[in-house]
């Protein structure tokens, strides 16, 4: 792997050129640079490297194919442990890195990041592939198009491509140009064979020049992003293609759980953990919370959300606004201000930093999103009726919903809210934990890799 100096267009992130494997713990001289000093993450690539990068991708996935399933499981499961280990150099390095060039702060990313990794230990990756793979083989090259609105991403799909005998080529998003680059060479530095299967790469969106190689290349693109984007890849792609566009999610509080404080209270902190962790920037992120109840019983819970953000805005402080999304923030701190002026109950609670948390209660009960930034809509519903009439608007893109109710009710409300078109139900805290076998759009996590490819 090559690091780029000024004026020179290199590889970016790829793995270790030979394939080789690695002794255990021993790292390739490029994942040792990586690790080192992580320039390799900031490069542009050109046409040209990138064909060439893909050209070495082909030629080491011969040797990936004569693996076994449960070898390649054994080695991403080393790779893994290597990067939750207490002292772990890989995510002491991602920990320097990642808030300079995502913008989230230090101790955002010292506490959500093992949160992406935690899901691809061996049991759960053997899990899924047995129950959506068997015994067969993915195709030769996918190219994943990540998003850079969280860091991490890249370690799942990176993980299931090899999992699946699939050499994987990972296009970072502009958000995240680090974690790809380290998470290659962590697995070049366990299995330099394995590692070569797998590099990380960096072009500006919608630059079609590498774009167009790229797409051409892939025997499958799976792809995140914005739905125009996601359109527009598509088109361009024909028939390989997976693409995962814009989705929301959101928050539920049943009756029972108001009217008892300690319940309520611990409701409250889940949903505020939820809000937090990412700052708001994942599907998985609730925008909007129904309290079962009247208006009044929406501002005490809305209160309580607030006072559970406080504290979170010191343990785990926002990432930095854009002006635009101060802007976005003020005005909907202004909106609900007038639309409150007079009302005797409190509709706005807002800390003093636009990124620290705002929750605003809503007389109509309307599933709109928020500005992000940690901003919460919360509305009151009579029962469930009236919150499957809710959703039904927002039903193409819903995606989570945290459930806070008794759990004799836990089952008949899961399974109402399962056919309003929500693809995961969890307890609130639990919204940014997905387990791998989540299905994202309610679709199969690597299983539609397989038959996409075959179309």
């Amino acid at each position: 792997m090559r690091t780029k100096r000024a004026g020179d267009g290199a590889t970016v992130g790829s793995a270790a050129q030979t394939p080789r494997r690695g002794m255990g713990g021993a790292h390739p001289r490029s994942a040792q640079r990586t690790l080192r000093s992580g320039a390799a993450a900031e490069t542009v690539m050109t046409p040209g490297e990138l064909q060439r990068t893909i050209e070495r991708l082909r030629r080491a996935r011969a040797a990936l194919a004569a693996r076994s399933t449960a070898e390649v499981v054994a080695v991403l499961s080393d790779v893994v442990g290597a990067w939750l280990a207490p002292l772990s150099p890989w995510r002491a390095r991602a920990e320097t890195l990642l808030p300079a060039a995502t913008g989230f702060s230090p101790a955002m990313v010292r506490h959500a990041l093992p949160t992406m990794l935690e899901p691809l230990h061996s049991p759960a990756l053997a899990g899924l592939l047995a129950a959506e793979v068997g015994a067969r083989r993915g195709p030769e090259l996918i190219l994943h198009i990540l998003p850079g609105n969280l860091p991490g991403l890249a370690a799942i799909p990176a993980a299931l491509s090899l999992a699946i005998g699939s050499a994987a080529l990972l296009k970072a998003g502009r958000g995240d140009r680090v974690f790809p680059a380290l998470f290659a060479a962590s697995i070049a530095a366990r299995d330099a064979e394995l590692g070569a299967c797998v590099a990380a790469c960096y072009w500006p969106g919608g630059a079609r020049a590498c774009e167009d190689v790229a797409l051409a290349a892939a025997d499958l693109v799976v792809a995140a992003g914005d739905d125009a984007t996601i359109s527009d890849l598509a088109a361009r792609t024909g028939k390989r293609f997976v693409g995962h566009g814009h989705r929301v999610s959101f928050a539920v509080v049943g009756r029972e759980i108001i009217a008892d404080a300690g319940a309520a209270q611990r409701a409250a902190a889940g949903l505020a953990a939820d809000v937090a962790i990412w700052d708001q920037r994942g599907c998985l992120s609730p925008q909007l919370c129904a309290v079962e109840g009247d208006g009044e019983a929406a501002c005490r819970f809305g209160a309580l959300v607030a006072a559970a953000l406080r504290p979170l805005a010191q343990r785990l402080p926002a990432a930095r606004l854009s002006s635009a999304e101060r802007l976005a923030v003020r005005r909907f701190r202004d909106a609900a201000e007038w639309r409150g002026f007079g009302d005797a109950r409190p509709t706005l609670f807002a800390l003093d930093g636009e990124g620290d948390g705002t929750v605003v209660v809503e007389s109509a009960p309307i599933f709109r999103p928020s500005p992000l930034c940690r901003s919460l809509r919360v509305v009151s519903v009579a029962d469930a009726d009236e919150l499957a009439a809710v959703l039904a608007p927002a039903r193409a893109v819903l995606e989570g919903a945290g459930l806070a109710t008794a759990p004799e009710r836990w089952p008949a409300l899961a399974a109402r809210l399962m056919a309003c078109g929500v693809h995961r139900v969890c307890a609130l805290g639990e919204m940014q934990r997905p387990p791998l076998a989540w299905r994202q759009g309610g679709r199969p996590r690597v299983g539609d890799w397989i038959e996409a490819a075959r179309a």
